[in-house]
Parts: C-alpha cells; sequence; structure tokens
C-alpha cells in the first residue's frame, strides 16, 4: 500500500537537487490536490518481492472460477481487457488460458476504463446467442512501472500539475469476472464524446502518426498519462449528468450505482445533481486509487462483501472513460 505521504517522499527524494523551499511549495500542492481529490492510499505490485502482474491475474481468474462454483475447463472463452497488457500481440488472453491449463477461446478488448464494460456488453451477446456458455473477463491494470514511476515524481510547473497529477493517483488491480446466461439480459447504452480525446491520454511510440496534430497529446511524452484532470472532471460531469437524466427521468427504482472512481469529491457532487445520494458506491478512490477498467469490478466486490450490494438488486453501472465514452449498463445482479 502506498500513501499520499509515500508518494510526497519519492517526490522529495527524486527532486534532491532542486530548491528546497520550491520543492516543499510543489508538495504542498500536491497535498492539497489529493485531499481535494479524495486520494489516501493506493495498491503497486512490490516488484521488490517479486511480485508479478501475470500471478496476480492468474490468483483472480482462479478464485473467481472456484467462487463460482466451476473448474478452469468449464469456461469456454476468456476476455481479457483494460489499459494494462504485456503485449500488443498475441492476445493476452491467450497467455493466461494457457497459464490455466485449458484450451478455449480467448480474445482482448480494449477500450480505456470502458474495458470492462465493453467486454461485459460483448459477453452478454455471445451468451444470448448460445455462441458461449462460461465466459471469464479478466484485466490486469497494472501500469505504473510501466507507464508512470518514477518519472511522474518530477517537479512539475502549474500547468503541468493541470494534466500530470492524475497519475498519481493511479493503483494497479487485477479483477476476474465469471458470467453466464441469464433471462433477465442487462441493458447497455453508450454516448460517445471524441471531441473530448485529447484530454486523456497514454501514448504509444510513434503516436502522432496516428492522430491529427494536437498539443494535449503526448504532452507528457511516450508511455506517460496525460489527463487534464479539471477539464475532464467537469465534462465529465455535465456530460453524465445529462445521459442519466435522459435515461432515468426517475432515479427511485435503481437501488445502486457503480461508476469509474477518478475522483471521490467529484462523484459525491454528481451524486448530489442527481439525486441518488449514497446509492452512488464511492468508495473504490479513496482506498485503492484510480484502478482504470478496475474500478467497476473492484466495487463490486467491496460493496458485496460489506452488505451493499445484494442479489436480486437492481444496478447501474454508470462508467466515463477517456475517448470520450459515456456508459449506462442496467440489470439484475
Amino acid at each position: 500500500m502506498i500513501s499520499n505521504e509515500d508518494i510526497l517522499r519519492y517526490i522529495r527524494d527524486y527532486n534532491k537537487s532542486q530548491n528546497r523551499e520550491e520543492l516543499e511549495s510543489y508538495c504542498r500542492k500536491i497535498e492539497r490536490l489529493f485531499r481535494r481529490a479524495g486520494a489516501q492510499s493506493r495498491y503497486v505490485r512490490d516488484t521488490g518481492a517479486g511480485e508479478r502482474a501475470f500471478d496476480l491475474l492468474r490468483d483472480a481468474a482462479r478464485s473467481a472460477i472456484a467462487d463460482a462454483g466451476l473448474v478452469p475447463r468449464d469456461i469456454d472463452l476468456v476476455i481479457y481487457c483494460g489499459i494494462g497488457r504485456g503485449f500488443l500481440e498475441p492476445a493476452n488472453a491467450t497467455f493466461l488460458v494457457s497459464a490455466l491449463g485449458i484450451e478455449c477461446d480467448a480474445f482482448d478488448i480494449t477500450e480505456a476504463c470502458m474495458s470492462w464494460a465493453r467486454a461485459l456488453q460483448v459477453a452478454q451477446g455471445f451468451l444470448l446467442t448460445r455462441s458461449y456458455a462460461r465466459i471469464l473477463i479478466v484485466n490486469a491494470e497494472f501500469s505504473v512501472y510501466e507507464n508512470g514511476y518514477p518519472e511522474i515524481f518530477k517537479m512539475r510547473t502549474d500547468p503541468e500539475i493541470a494534466y500530470t497529477f492524475p497519475a498519481l493517483t493511479i493503483g494497479e488491480a487485477a479483477t476476474a469476472t465469471v458470467v453466464t446466461w441469464s433471462p433477465d439480459a442487462w441493458k447497455f447504452r453508450f454516448r460517445t464524446r471524441p471531441q473530448f480525446a485529447s484530454l486523456c491520454n497514454l501514448p504509444l511510440p510513434g503516436f502522432r502518426d496516428f492522430c491529427l496534430p494536437d498539443t494535449k497529446v503526448g504532452a507528457n511524452g511516450v508511455h506517460q498519462l496525460v489527463a487534464y484532470s479539471s477539464e475532464l472532471t467537469q465534462t465529465a460531469s455535465r456530460e453524465m449528468t445529462s445521459f442519466v437524466k435522459a435515461a432515468y427521468p426517475d432515479v427511485s427504482g435503481i437501488d445502486i450505482w457503480f461508476p469509474h472512481s477518478s475522483s471521490e469529491s467529484a462523484l459525491k457532487i454528481m451524486a448530489t445533481r442527481l439525486g441518488v445520494g449514497d446509492r452512488l458506491y464511492d468508495k473504490v478512490f479513496r482506498k485503492f486509487g484510480n484502478l482504470a477498467s478496475a474500478s467497476i469490478p473492484a466495487a463490486m466486490c467491496e460493496a458485496t462483501k460489506e452488505g451493499s450490494l445484494e442479489r436480486g438488486m437492481r444496478v447501474v453501472l454508470c462508467p466515463a472513460s477517456a475517448g470520450m465514452v459515456f456508459g449506462l449498463m442496467e440489470g439484475i445482479y
């Protein structure tokens, strides 16, 4: 577990050669931003102790399969989704299938923090057509060493903080979800606003050949997150509020809402605007940080443990993602 205090210590260590007064002033700014966002801690791999992303993913998959009362050979499709990955090819899912000692179909889905929700939609389509019977959806959102540490600890100017600070709230997680056919199909709605695509980006080498010129894209260089937090929050709040109100004139029939968690304070404001109060689950960010596409499955797991989520509840998943894309998925849990 890495606390806000740990992050501030890393910043001080990384910038030892900087003016001490300026460094302390910078740390105070970051500390204020942590408090404003509601960030408290995040978990990342302990590489010094030998923790590996793939081992954690395999453990999550085995646990989910066992919790579903199944064995690995019962799974007939694995969908790997999310941002964290070790390969552009082949599909990351194929390595997990091999590690589980089974042979089944496997492929990847990538759509930033919306990836898990899209995988759920694709899985339901397969289940409804009886193409597959038992589908395992996994993600391994491990990227702080590959796309962040230690460069994110470098002192930044005020304008740079505006699009660099969110990287300091990123956590890591592996999740695994088993889905099977149900007579009560979930309803999926999406709304895409591509004019805001540059507000959050994580570029690869050569990215300029794959987009129109835009100073916001790649502002921190390759393999470094760029996220204009203020603009993202304002846009997400406006678009998601409009989306929800159009889809749900009456929100009283929904027992619990699960958003993507990138700022606890922003979620509390949105909950008030929507009139859903504490039915909008906002407890993931303060403990685990921004888990990208693992945010919602992690939240559902936490809510189940504490008794906030029970079978038979009417649930709405309401993630907002880079792109920008907004989703509403409604169903009976």
